[in-house]
């Protein structure tokens, strides 16, 4: 039955298109079977509440960029651009996650199964509960370890087995245990998807990526550029492949190579370049050109619109 299971799975997969994230809109209509998105959960998500607020340390901030980014898992996981925000949306559980064959029901899923990693396969039917992380640095006991685990080795058990990721710099490693302990145990409260929360978002990663710029570090900013370029990608899905949006794909897709020149610059010690590079590309994102604002509620930031495309059939 769990072979069954699994032929089907990946059958599924390889009939789709293509797959990005489960988190962004073409992905997850792909990923998900027919029927089980629904409007509320790709319109509204929860509210973040971290320590620190808007001003977090570097490494929450670093944290904040890698949970979001699939770059760290391994495997089908990152194939399928699944991040660690996919199933714990700003930290609380993502009820809406499903994958046929995997889940038993939306907000369940079976991470020790052959489709992650061969390895980890326990080959037993067992999807669970995604876990709300909220308030994880007071708990004694993380996801389903019988003895106490650190939540730093927790947090590396999930990237490097469950989800085959390679072993992850111990600067990632970190500041996604900081982003993790920063989330506030706060009541759930949801508010819109939206344009302006994404691109104030792509700021603060602008803002993180100037620290290893500073201190020199080619490694760590080429990985941080990649990881926002993917950022920039999931907002270029929300606006639909039409000659209306055409300034707003040559804009973004401007910034993601702003951001690879970034990283060159960064890997071939230029650092004054580098750095005036990632100036000049802040100033442009806190001022966009008009065009995103007249074409934001014609995107699928439009709750209307959103539910008009994914009431069309998957080509």
């Amino acid at each position: 039955m769990r072979r069954a299971k699994a032929a089907l799975l990946v059958a599924f997969l390889v009939s789709a298109p293509t797959i990005t994230s489960a988190q962004s809109l073409r992905g997850a209509q792909e990923w998900l079977p027919p029927g089980s998105l629904s409007l509320d959960a790709l319109s509204l998500h929860p509210r973040e509440a971290l320590e620190g607020g808007e001003a977090p340390s570097f490494y929450v901030a670093l944290g904040r960029l890698a949970f979001r980014s699939p770059d760290i898992l391994g495997g089908t996981a990152r194939k399928a651009g699944l991040s660690c925000h996919a199933c714990h949306t700003n930290g609380y559980s993502n009820t809406d996650f499903f994958i046929p064959g995997l889940s038993d029901r939306p907000g369940h899923v079976d991470v020790t199964h052959s489709f992650w990693n061969v390895r980890a396969d326990d080959r037993r039917d067992n999807p669970l509960a995604i876990p709300s992380l909220r308030g994880v640095k007071t708990k004694e006991r993380l996801g389903q370890d019988l003895g106490a685990t650190s939540l730093r080795e927790f947090t590396r058990r999930v990237i490097v087995v469950d989800f085959a990721g390679d072993e992850p710099e111990p600067v990632l490693l970190d500041a996604l245990v900081a982003y993790q302990e920063a989330l506030r145990p706060v009541p759930l409260v949801d508010e819109p998807v939206s344009l302006e929360q994404d691109m104030r978002d792509i700021l603060h990663h602008l803002d993180a990526l100037a620290l290893p710029l500073s201190e020199e570090d080619a490694a760590l900013a080429a990985r941080m550029a990649t990881m926002i370029r993917g950022q920039l990608g999931f907002i270029d899905e929300r606006f639909p492949d039409d000659e209306a949006m055409r300034d707003v794909h040559a804009i973004l897709a401007d910034w993601s190579r702003a951001l690879a020149n970034i990283a060159d610059l960064a890997e071939n010690d230029d650092w004054p370049a580098a750095r005036s590079a990632l100036a000049t590309l802040r100033t442009a994102v806190a001022d966009p050109p008009p065009v995103f604002a007249d074409q934001a509620p014609l995107s699928l930031y439009n709750p209307i619109r959103l539910k008009a495309w994914l009431s069309k059939p998957i080509r």
